[in-house]
């Protein structure tokens, strides 16, 4: 790949990252996940990781456990090879994306609550409602949608 190329990737590694920051996800952890999602090829190992992502091994190793915990990532040892080998784990993703519709869900449960709370008392209830009826919305609306996922990329 050419030098220019690599620049442009290493920023879009970046933008990946900031916005997984916004998602919860360690900035680190971010930048692991945009580079396995772009590196040839595609398993690296730790030292891999924290030479090209020019972070500190205990941060990569941090990061790793924690995108590996919620299955982002996939660990392989391979016999004779010491050092384990990381690389996304592509059917997460879909995994990833039901836990955040669940996480509206929920919410919309909790609204739903509040809303029932201040049934007698309309004006403490007004702020509440817009947050219900948002949540209500967006619960109704997203599993038909998520039901009319194309299916991944061969």
């Amino acid at each position: 790949m050419s030098v220019g190329r690599e620049t442009r990737l290493s920023a879009w590694i970046e933008r990946f990252a900031a916005h997984f920051a916004e998602e919860g996800i360690p900035l680190i952890g971010g930048r692991i996940l945009g580079y396995l999602l772009v590196c040839q090829p595609v398993e690296r190992t730790a030292a891999e990781l924290s030479q090209e992502l020019e972070a500190s091994s205990g941060s990569i190793s941090t990061n790793l456990k924690y995108l590996v915990n919620v299955g982002l990532v996939t660990k392989r040892t391979r016999r004779g090879r010491q050092a384990a080998e990381y690389r996304i784990n592509e059917k997460a993703w879909t995994d990833f994306i039901q836990r955040k519709l669940n996480a509206i869900a929920s919410v919309q449960l909790l609204t739903d609550d509040g809303m029932r709370l201040l049934s007698g008392d309309p004006e403490r209830a007004m702020r509440l409602k817009a947050v219900d009826h948002l949540y209500g919305w967006l619960s109704e609306e997203l599993p038909a949608l998520w039901e009319r996922r194309p299916a991944s990329p061969k």
